[in-house]
């Protein structure tokens, strides 16, 4: 094979500053006397070594006449596709060879000293570009590890792949492991206090030429003191590249003696090939360990059984049968597939995969996951596996909000233009009110420059909570999935948890408290009064803004599909559609009718007859015409409600009279809305005035709130509709009564804490305001569009045509799906304590006892659509629904300190109504990952048979190796809870982490 090349280029190359070289210094070079090169099995050792000076480039080594780098260059070795060895027998110290494939001849080299040789033959393994990319592979894999982002993008990795001829290699994902292997000890001597030890073990591989030196993989949990310790956490390879059939594996076990302080000591250590585990009987291998220093001392033996996963389901479900360490059979193989071991065909595709799920892998990205095996227990063994991804919602949806508020400003202020001429007084009030919003839009249009500029991980680091850039994103944002699978029929069950930091505006302080402080006041005995810092027609006013924006939305709405239903001849519906309709259009009509609107209706008619020539006025309208636009009204809506009973709808003029009468209502409620818009704008300038920074301040406090409130839900609603998507009776449940997301919140009640919880309870509750609607997807577009006011959001969701044409009627015509939240709080460090023996815990009473109110309401609702089961989590369950609901009921009503009950029964209750569930704290990232893993092993018990001794091995181990210490490695840099040992005392049992993984640290 010819190479063309240019010389003098290269000559150049070669002499350049060494900042450019990995490694120079002088070797023997062996001449044969035909050239440079060597023939391996007939080389003559008269043949001479040669001391050249050498540098290595990338995948080029140089050498030169002299032992030099001041005589010239003489030639180079283009190092690909190599090995590299060492060789004995000949007569220069310290030799090595370079070998290339198909080739007989090789290269000898020697170096001066052994340290020298093992330095250089390395540096040229690792300048091959096998090797370059055995390194980026590793330290992509390491960024990872502990930023959670990919560092690569798509594009550069199909780059790489394809300069190493892999375009032809499956696609690989976290989720989706090529191999899984577990491990058992057996035997292990007592430590030296005569107590069984605590072990763990580290993994390390090697996969020879490209890699020279153990490369530390993984590590399982601690058990504690066990003489045979089985671990829970499996060790998997997800990428194919990552091991070939002379991979060696190096296990070490370590004795712990100080878990706090991360003492411990190696016992022994095993090492074999991957070859030499598939070749064994049931693809498990029994070693006996052996320690560095005394060979001949009994360490016992370690066991790896590795589990290959097969393209094909049904694979599993014919050839596993038990999963025991010690005695069960592994996954059988065929002698075919013992002979070789090709990873990049045995990818399993899993049925919920995120990144093969077309609705989720756009939203979810950088996934982490960890895998644990449950022993065998009666001939069946649990997989669980935890995955955490990021969400692209995180700084998306915070744009679309801004907007939307920038847009609901601007309609306010040509509201104030619209009341035309004023007395000065007035004038100078409407100017400087509309100064303030004119202030906060500025600050919104800021925000969404950066937002929509910005590029880095998708979610926001709770160590930047107080960044004003970043204030209307939601704080540590992650999808928490656990996948659970079950033995016989591999079955998966799927559960999600939304893990995100509490709403609240962490950029304005909590000097005065949250917003349930600045707008209510929560009194001992329960009773809510407006709060001295809102005064009470203010709060009206508000009240009524909303009220009415959200109620002229959903008339809107309505009308719409009236107009729809006349030409599909389904009476039934447009009966239902009608009634819905009149319904909202007198509660309307009532709202029209407060009493201060009236008031507020005649001041602004003087104001406008003192200041204008003619009597006519344009702004407003007298109590005359508002009454009878009212009458005309009610006497429309009698008119179609008339219509609507008709059983013949096909009669020559029926639809003529419909369109006719629902375009007389909506005249008559634009004008009607437009002469309370004026009275409310008014009733602002003349009573808010004083207020006008506080109003905006408020605003303000209230959008960063349910813009991160929003993101969300919006997350959530994403994972139900995934994972329910051909699940009919979830479909018509939503349809019907809406769907429920419920928060639990860890907050506590005490200092800044509790204005966060105040925030987040405001947050909540207007999430009461958002509907969903699905809507057919663009190529172009995936993401969800909002739009509508602050009263009234709507979330539109791009679904694929196909999947939509599955859904029931009212959903594919765009019905609504609306929400109910609800928030149950329970402070549980040490600030909750001292809030329970020295401050006030009746703001977390009241929260959970209304919250509990509307949940019970959800569930009659629910009982009454059938008792349905979902496919998704059809699974045995130890109470039924209503004997949870009344165990959450009196959980609520026990005034028990720190009451974690009632976090876990209304989980359970959310989960069987196929609700979306929602675990924060402060960050999302201390208390949330003890309350989210917590719930994990719950299921895990309740659901599955987990017996009491695994509940709390696992509940550790997923604390310890699990994806939530890698949260805490993503915000903060370092994988340790940001606990000391006083939070942790004053925790509940179960919401304590194992010792070594908590620790003073920035949070």
């Amino acid at each position: 094979m010819r190479m063309r090349f240019n010389s003098r280029e290269l000559s150049q190359l070669a002499i350049q500053p060494p900042k450019h070289f990995t490694k120079e210094g002088s070797l023997f070079i062996k001449e044969a006397s035909s050239g440079l090169m060597n023939d391996f099995f007939g080389r003559k050792k008269s043949d001479s070594y040669s001391e050249r000076w050498c540098r290595l480039r990338s995948n080029l080594m140089f050498y030169f006449k002299g032992k030099d780098m001041l005589s010239e260059p003489s030639g180079v070795i283009m190092l690909e596709k190599c090995t590299v060895m060492e060789v004995e027998g000949e007569t220069q110290p310290f030799t090595f060879v370079i070998a290339f494939p198909g080739d007989e001849k090789v290269q000898f080299l020697a170096a001066h000293t052994a340290e020298q040789r093992d330095e250089w033959m390395s540096a040229i393994q690792q300048a091959t570009y096998e090797g370059l990319r055995a390194q980026l592979i590793y330290l992509r894999t390491v960024l990872i590890s502990k930023t959670g982002h990919d560092p690569m993008s798509e594009d550069q990795i199909k780059q790489v792949d394809s300069v190493s001829g892999a375009e032809g290699a499956s696609e690989y994902h976290p989720e989706e492991p090529v191999l899984e292997m577990s491990i058992a000890c057996s035997n292990l001597p007592d430590s030296q206090d005569g107590r069984p030890p605590t072990t763990f073990v580290s993994v390390s591989i090697m996969t020879p030429p490209q890699h020279s030196s153990w490369m530390r993989y993984s590590q399982t949990e601690i058990v504690q003191e066990s003489n045979n310790p089985r671990f829970l956490t499996i060790v998997s390879f997800t990428n194919p590249r990552d091991i070939t059939m002379i991979t060696r594996f190096k296990a070490t076990v370590y004795a712990v003696k100080d878990r706090a302080k991360g003492k411990m000591v190696a016992l022994g250590q095993v090492v074999c090939t991957l070859r030499e585990i598939v070749t064994s009987a049931d693809n498990r291998i029994k070693l006996r360990l052996v320690s560095s220093t005394n060979f001949e001392r009994s360490l016992g033996t370690l066991t790896l059984l590795l589990w290959e996963i097969p393209p094909q389901r049904q694979h599993l479900t014919e050839q596993t049968q038990s999963y025991d360490m010690e005695s069960g059979p592994g996954i059988k193989r065929s002698n075919a597939s013992r002979q070789g071991f090709q990873p990049q065909a045995t990818v399993k595709q899993r049925s919920h995969s995120i990144n093969r799920n077309p609705f989720l892998k756009k939203i979810f990205v950088n996934a982490i996951t960890k895998s644990y095996r449950r022993p065998a227990s009666d001939d069946e063994a649990l997989v669980v596996q935890e995955i955490m991804t990021e969400c692209m919602l995180s700084f998306y949806v915070p744009q679309q909000m801004l907007k939307l508020y920038i847009e609901e400003e601007k309609q306010k202020n040509i509201q104030l233009c619209r009341l035309g001429e004023m007395d000065q007084k007035y004038e100078t009030m409407r100017k400087e009110i509309m100064d303030e919003r004119i202030i906060n839009m500025d600050q919104y249009l800021e925000a969404i420059a950066f937002l929509k500029d910005y590029k880095g991980l998708q979610f926001k680091k709770s160590v930047n909570k107080a960044d004003k850039a970043t204030e209307f994103v939601a704080l540590n944002l992650h999808l928490q999935r656990m996948r659970v699978t079950k033995p016989p029929k591999r079955t998966e069950y799927m559960y999600d948890f939304i893990t995100i930091g509490a709403f609240t505006a962490h950029t304005l302080k909590f000097k005065s408290g949250g917003l349930r402080r600045m707008l209510y006041e929560t009194s001992r005995d329960g009773v809510t009064r407006s709060s001295p810092m809102m005064p009470v027609v203010l709060l009206e006013i508000e009240t009524l803004e909303r009220n009415l924006k959200s109620l002229k939305t959903k008339v809107e709405w309505y009308a719409t599909q009236i107009k729809s239903f006349m030409n599909t001849q389904m009476a039934e519906s447009q009966q239902d559609i009608s009634k819905n309709y009149i319904t909202v259009v007198v509660e309307l009509i009532s709202l029209c009718e407060n009493p201060l609107l009236s008031e507020a209706a005649a001041s602004l008619l003087n104001e406008e007859t003192s200041t204008q020539d003619t009597k006519q006025c344009d702004a407003t309208m007298n109590s005359s015409l508002v009454n009878k636009l009212m009458e005309d009204t009610r006497d429309e809506l009698i008119k179609l409600n008339k219509l609507a009973q008709s059983t013949s709808p096909e009669e020559q003029g029926w639809q003529t009279d419909v369109h006719h009468t629902v375009n007389c209502i909506a005249d008559y409620i634009e004008q009607l809305y437009q002469h309370v818009s004026n009275c409310l704008a008014f009733i602002l300038i003349r009573e808010g005035h004083e207020h006008r920074s506080m109003l905006a301040t408020l605003q303000y406090r209230r959008d960063i709130v349910l813009s991160q409130a929003i993101t969300g839900a919006i997350a959530g609603f994403y994972t139900k509709l995934s994972t329910h998507s051909t699940d009919q009776k979830f479909l018509q449940q939503i349809s019907k009564i809406g769907l429920l997301l419920q928060f639990e919140s860890l907050l506590s009640t005490y200092s800044d804490e509790m204005g966060m919880l105040e925030d987040m309870v405001v947050g909540v509750e207007d999430l009461n305001n958002v509907r969903f609607r699905l809507v057919p997807a663009s190529e172009s577009e995936s993401m969800p569009v909002i739009s509508g006011t602050r009263s009234h959001i709507v979330v539109d969701i791009p679904i694929g045509q196909i999947v939509l044409s599955r859904f029931p009627q009212e959903l594919q015509r765009g019905h609504h799906i609306k929400i109910l939240p609800v928030l149950f709080s329970i402070g549980i460090n040490e600030q909750q304590t001292l809030a329970e023996k020295f401050g006030d815990t009746a703001l977390q009473e009241q929260i959970n006892r209304d919250n509990l109110v509307l949940i019970r309401g959800y569930w009659e609702q629910f009982t009454k659509l059938s008792q349905r089961r979902s496919a998704t989590v059809e699974v045995p369950r130890t109470d039924s629904l209503e004997v949870v609901v009344t165990r959450l009921q009196e959980a609520v009503h026990n005034k028990k300190p720190k009451n974690v009950d009632i976090l876990q029964l209304a989980a359970e209750v959310c989960r069987q109504m196929n609700g979306v569930r929602f675990t924060s704290c402060k960050s999302a990232k201390d208390r949330t990952s003890m309350g989210v893993t917590l719930e994990q092993c719950m299921i895990l018990q309740q659901q599955f048979g987990l017996d009491a001794r695994t509940f709390g091995h696992l509940l550790d181990t997923m604390r310890s190796e699990g994806t939530r210490r890698t949260n805490t490695m993503k915000n903060l840099g370092i994988k340790k809870y940001a606990f000391n040992s006083f939070q942790i005392m004053s925790f509940p049992k179960l919401y304590r982490p194992p010792d070594g993984t908590y620790g003073k640290t920035q949070t």
